[in-house]
């Protein structure tokens, strides 16, 4: 599984074997934010609530996809959705990268945006919303201060296909207490 430079390495394991214990049982050991998973406003934000703080009504609503290259003006649409996913197309290639270089990420102006257009949820088919080596952190800032969260690492495959289309979505992280982001499972269902 590939992995953001400097998060734990993940791991999975073979911890009891069904022929030698009589059941079997993986081990697995990552960082909150590997793999496709979702960012709680304490990840950058005191005080933020946490995943388990999250209330079911937070992760789920009406959403859409739009086509985004950060060098080029995000434009919303003109109907309201609760969620805005993002497609780039940064992770076709998923299964050839050991760790992510060169990913997309939003804009600041284009969080900015994406905050004043009253969404409750916003996710990106990159491992982070953030620029590579920010330093300021400023689209995180924007949307985890506005306690919106970030789905990071989705599938640009099947989000490939959501390009343009209305559906209601759900976003189910593993509830981790006091978590700064959980792994997630992301369901959309075209209306």
């Amino acid at each position: 599984m590939p992995y953001f430079k400097g998060d734990p390495i993940p791991e999975i394991r073979q911890f009891r074997n069904i022929r030698k214990d009589g059941y079997n049982i993986k081990e697995i050991r990552m960082g909150t934010h590997t793999g496709t998973h979702l960012d709680a406003p304490s990840h950058f934000i005191d005080g933020g609530k946490t995943i388990d703080q999250l209330h079911v009504s937070d992760l789920r609503g009406r959403g859409t996809c739009i086509s985004y290259d950060p060098t080029n003006a995000l434009k919303l649409p003109e109907e309201h959705y609760d969620i805005i996913l993002l497609y780039t197309g940064y992770n076709k290639d998923w299964k050839n990268f050991k760790t992510f270089e060169n990913f997309s990420y939003i804009k600041g102006e284009d969080a900015k945006k994406l905050r004043d257009y009253g969404v409750r949820l916003v996710g990106i088919d990159s491992p982070s919303a953030e620029i590579q080596n920010s330093r300021d952190f400023e689209t995180h800032h924007i949307l985890l201060g506005a306690s919106i969260p970030i789905a990071e690492n989705l599938n640009s495959i099947p989000l490939s296909k959501l390009v343009g289309h209305s559906f209601s979505v759900e976003v189910m992280p593993i509830m981790v207490k006091d978590g700064d982001g959980a792994p997630a499972r992301i369901i959309a269902v075209e209306e």
